[in-house]
């Protein structure tokens, strides 16, 4: 069984990779290995190899070549690509997104800090610097690939870590894949925390139905559903099955629809983006 898995920054992947092979026998392929074994192959450091990829595209299909030639040889035993193109480059891989809520993101880059560029004086500063990396991010592969690593479409599995535990992250993933080797698996399955969807309309006035949400920016907007997922808040549930819609650029919040859904739901968004 192959499993690609790529997310937002801070959305906990490298965890949930390490934890699929402690606990499932996974063996873990990362991009950074074929870039640390290429950049020695040059006689340069990764950074260098890095800088080399952002001036001449070149090196970058070299390694995306080898991830191919390393899944190819491995075929057939359990892998799970920690990479952000895997998903692309990988033939029959599991395909899942991970995404996390700028706040609580920048709660866990902030308060867990490691790398000297991942300090900041304050959450604030992680949050809104992590949404301008993952901007940033998006563009330089939609150039270089011509294809959109945040278009959820290209994903069998959507998952929000926000609020779960990575036990809870890694029996729904699993699950997914085994449904999906066994070819039990109807379709693309999404789950957000509630803290990842935005109204766009008064509760009291919203059609009722499947909860279905679509997608402006990297956020979500609730378009039905409102019942469904006012019960999902009440009942504590950190996650809540929906149906993905697409992308509309017309969708919008304001001040009055967040108050009067956080007060129904009875929780607080910890970020609302600019309408």
């Amino acid at each position: 069984m192959f499993i690609a898995i790529n997310g937002q920054l801070g959305s906990g992947k490298s965890e949930l990779c390490k934890r699929l092979k402690d606990e499932y026998g996974f063996e873990v392929f990362h991009t950074g290995r074929i870039q640390r074994e290429f950049a020695a192959e040059l006689g340069i450091s990764t950074l260098q190899l890095n800088e080399l990829c952002k001036q001449d595209h070149h090196y970058d299909r070299i390694i995306d070549s080898r991830l191919v030639e390393y899944a190819e040889s491995v075929r057939g035993t359990d892998v799970v690509f920690d990479s952000r193109m895997a998903w692309h480059f990988v033939k029959g891989a599991f395909k899942v997104h991970l995404l996390v809520s700028p706040d609580i993101a920048a709660d866990r880059v902030y308060f867990n800090r490691v790398a000297e560029e991942e300090k900041y004086a304050s959450k604030e500063e992680a949050m809104f610097n992590l949404i301008e990396r993952r901007r940033l991010e998006n563009e330089r592969y939609e150039m270089l690939y011509k294809v959109e690593m945040s278009d959820y479409r290209n994903y069998d599995l959507i998952l929000d870590t926000s609020l779960l535990t990575v036990k809870e992250e890694l029996d729904l993933i699993v699950g997914a894949a085994r449904r999906y080797e066994a070819k039990r698996f109807p379709g693309q399955e999404f789950y957000s925390s509630l803290l990842g969807i935005y109204p766009t309309e008064s509760l009291f006035k919203s059609p009722d139905g499947e909860a279905e949400v679509v997608k402006k920016g990297d956020f979500l907007y609730a378009v039905s559903g409102y019942r469904k997922l006012l019960d999902a808040a009440h009942r504590g549930l950190r996650v809540v099955n929906v149906k993905y819609a697409g992308v509309s650029d017309s969708v919008k919040t304001d001040a009055a629809l967040i108050s009067e859904w956080e007060s129904a739901a009875e929780f607080k968004y910890g970020f609302v983006p600019e309408s």
